[in-house]
């Protein structure tokens, strides 16, 4: 009872103790009692981690179950749902929603409208199926069709409007397992009640099921509620679907269906009715009324220990022997540098980039080790520190560039570009020191970067008192948008709280395609974007007066599109220098204060 305990206690030693300890103790224990003592610790290790890939196995199957039903299946007939229920559509539109559905959902094979009190439900299928179905001599409504009087059922209650899975039935002729979801609406057609329903093709769960590596060396069986087995199928002589209600884990599996299905999954060793020694665990789904059992046999499971016992007692002596004088004379001198080089590793991960292995004398590799060490973290505080000078486009360029570097030129890409320049700084810098004027700008520029930063965009360049940033993604105007507004209401803050220096901000927004990539000399690079719209946005700001953030049409009109996150008033068209038609332009305000 006590020696496992014990064995554990003696791992967390350091390792100067535990090489003197056990050397010790292996000179005074017999060698066997040693050998035997490490085979036992294997054996339990090797049985850990085959429980464990049962258990790990069994919990990704249920899991992605799970996942292709909810993300897969059910989030887009939840949308469906809703649309259907929305009074602001027509009929035709309707259909014509479950018709798209259809089209863009290869998994649902058919969705139906059922009213309460109707003669027959609509029933929109996917031709594909239908015509699988066709061909395979099976009328696709009698597989498609849902029986009103369940689907009716499942909105038995007005407040039932939670979708349920009513059936999951095995079609013979096509392989095909389909599940039936009915989802109640909330509306009412003519007063009565109505459900949409769709049946859904589970090839997907079939197939990931079979594509599992477990199943070379296991078995992933899947069983419902009535004990049947799913999906690997084997039909009994009335073509029905087989039940394994005869194995222990499946009996195990379906008791604890109807009690605790949230249960700790633990790993049980059973006897087949053949006789054949098992390993075992099962789960629910949480999507279906089906329990997923994982299954290995015992011989398959362990075959490892019986390899390893073998070996341990044939290394095991010499090893051993030589293991207690090399230890006991080399203890000191081996643990003093490597426990150094720990503490040195130990205060890199806490970000002390200061710190460097000392007192290392030693001229073998240890003391090699040491240097490289120490090298190692003068090199990664050079890097940290450069990384302050540098983009994150920089950074990602190198981390994404080949074994001879990063290379001049780039690549086409849309982005939105944001220029903010402080006014009022020429005539603040005339009345300083350069100290302070260094020192104000170093304070503006950080809160401008970090908001920058916090809207996800990277700070490209600083140009004088002018910040040069850039926005990427599907949401980059909004962004860009939110950015500029919380520059202008972070500079109103500082300019009530130092009034005395007198400064704001001109913004300029646009976005489109650029070339972003690496430009200068082969040993002198700048990481930038170059392009028509950076040079619209750097004129957009030199054209803004103090406190006002401009943006071109096309950034408006694609935040737009994601609920635009600001405030904006249509300032009438302007000429840039080097243009010649005039651009359509917004003044941006926070929304707060467009409504004041």
């Amino acid at each position: 009872m006590g020696i496992l305990p014990r064995a554990f206690r003696l791992l967390s030693l350091s390792l100067r103790r535990k090489l003197l300890l056990f050397s010790a103790l292996i000179a005074a224990l017999p060698l066997l009692f040693a050998g035997q003592s490490l085979i036992r610790i294997a054996r339990d290790e090797m049985k850990s981690v085959a429980n464990e890939r049962l258990v790990t196995t069994v919990r990704e199957v249920t899991g992605q179950i799970d996942d292709i039903y909810e993300r897969a299946w059910l989030a887009p007939l939840m949308l469906i749902r809703s649309a259907i229920d929305s009074d602001k559509i027509s009929v035709g539109e309707k259909v014509a929603i479950l018709t798209h559905g259809i089209a863009r959902l290869p998994d649902i094979v058919a969705l139906q409208i059922t009213l309460d009190g109707g003669r027959l439900p609509l029933v929109i299928s996917q031709n594909r199926f239908s015509t699988r179905l066709t061909e395979a001599g099976v009328d696709p409504l009698n597989v498609l069709r849902a029986p009103p009087e369940v689907m009716l059922a499942a909105a038995a209650s007005d407040e039932e409007t939670d979708a349920r899975v009513t059936a999951v039935v095995y079609e013979p002729k096509t392989e095909t397992w389909l599940a039936t979801v009915a989802l109640p609406l909330e509306s009412r057609f003519s007063g009565a009640r109505a459900v949409l329903s769709a049946k859904i093709d589970l090839g997907r769960i079939r197939g990931f099921i079979m594509s599992q590596p477990f199943r070379q060396v296991g078995m992933i069986t899947t069983v419902d509620a009535e004990g049947r087995k799913l999906f690997d199928t084997e039909l009994n002589e009335f073509g029905q679907v087989k039940q394994l209600g005869r194995r222990d884990i499946v009996e195990e599996a379906l008791a604890a269906r109807t009690g605790n299905r949230a249960r700790a999954i633990s790993v049980d060793t059973y006897l087949r009715p053949d006789g054949t020694a098992m390993l075992g665990t099962f789960a629910f789904t949480r999507s279906f009324d089906w329990a997923v059992i994982v299954e290995q046999r015992e011989a398959d499971a362990y075959y490892a220990v019986d390899v390893m016992i073998g070996s341990l007692v044939f290394w095991v002596v010499g090893g051993l022997a030589v293991a207690v004088l090399g230890a006991a004379v080399f203890a000191h001198r081996i643990s003093r540098p490597i426990l150094a080089i720990s503490e040195a590793a130990s205060e890199v991960a806490k970000g002390n980039y200061q710190v460097r292995v000392k007192n290392i004398r030693s001229r073998d590799e240890i003391g090699n080790l040491a240097k490289r060490i120490n090298h190692m973290i003068v090199q990664i505080n050079e890097r940290f520190e450069l990384a302050k000078f540098v983009s994150h486009g920089t950074i990602d360029a190198i981390q994404h560039s080949d074994e001879t570097g990063v290379h001049l030129g780039g690549r086409r890409c849309e982005v939105a570009i944001l220029f903010a320049d402080i006014r009022g700084y020429t005539a603040f810098a005339e009345r300083r020191d350069p100290e302070t004027v260094i020192e104000t700008l170093n304070f503006y520029l950080a809160v401008q970067a970090d908001l920058v930063a916090a809207h996800h965009g990277d700070i490209d360049k600083f140009v004088g008192d002018q910040v040069m940033a850039v926005f990427q993604g599907p949401a980059m105007a909004a962004d860009a948008l939110r950015c500029a507004v919380a520059l202008q209401e972070s500079m109103v803050k500082l300019a009530a709280a130092s009034p005395d220096r007198d400064l704001s901000i001109g913004i300029g927004i646009d976005m489109g395609e650029v070339v972003m990539g690496a430009i200068g000399a082969r040993d002198r690079m700048d990481f930038t974007v170059l392009g028509d719209h950076v040079n619209v946005a750097a004129r957009l700001c030199a054209a803004a007066k103090p406190r006002q953030a401009l943006a071109t049409a096309t950034v408006v009109e694609a935040a737009a599109h994601l609920g635009l996150p600001v405030a904006t008033r249509a300032l009438d068209p302007i000429v840039l220098r080097g243009k010649s038609v005039p651009l359509r332009i917004y003044d941006i305000q926070p929304k707060s204060q467009a409504a004041a």
